[in-house]
């Protein structure tokens, strides 16, 4: 039996047009599971901004650099340690409000508000706290922060570079030692000393 030339280039044409959507869909789905999570960013790494809401639906954003150092704090109203340090990490926003910038994400998402909501009322934090969301694939602060512990607490000078990381139970070093790294700071002692 014959085929006839036309009528196989039509069907072939046609079986192309189809396989194309899949074809897309694979790239895409190889190209996701290739994006790996990075990870803590290091000293003398840029800081990235993001902005988030709060548990009021207000938006809260950190813009790096500008001339006022900051510390960027990741955590969790379920996370004991991150219960244990807070009041430390209050502290150090009153202590250095004037010259530091501190920021709170939590990772408990907008699910959770209310539990968010609940805990910073009782303590009363002194410092902002947004919401970590998802875009996409990822999350939009810690995700771009390589958190992957809490608490987590990332110290920015006022240039925007990352002057030093401290994850899990590495924070209570960052507490003994948060009065020395403002000095640093205001020095303009070089990132990772």
């Amino acid at each position: 039996m014959r085929r006839h030339p036309v009528k196989s280039l039509a069907m072939a044409a046609a079986a192309a047009i189809l396989a194309l959507p899949l074809l897309a869909v694979s790239a895409i789905v190889v190209r996701a599971e290739s994006q790996e999570l990075r990870p803590l960013l290091t000293p003398g790494e840029n800081a990235p901004g993001f902005t988030l809401s709060d548990v009021d639906g207000k938006p809260v954003s950190f813009q790096p650099g500008g001339g006022k150092p900051a510390l960027v704090v990741f955590w969790s109203v379920f996370c004991p340690m991150c219960k244990e340090m807070m009041p430390g990490i209050d502290g150090f926003a009153v202590r250095h409000g004037a010259t530091v910038r501190v920021f709170g994400v939590n990772l408990d998402g907008k699910r959770f508000s209310g539990a968010v909501r609940s805990y910073l009322n009782d303590p009363g934090l002194h410092f902002p706290v947004g919401l970590d969301d998802l875009r996409g694939d990822f999350f939009i602060a810690s995700d771009a922060y390589g958190v992957e512990k809490t608490p987590t607490a990332v110290l920015v000078d006022g240039a925007g570079t990352v002057r030093g990381a401290w994850a899990a139970g590495t924070i209570r070093d960052f507490l003994a030692s948060a009065d020395e790294k403002v000095a640093e700071l205001q020095k303009g002692a070089p990132p990772g000393k």
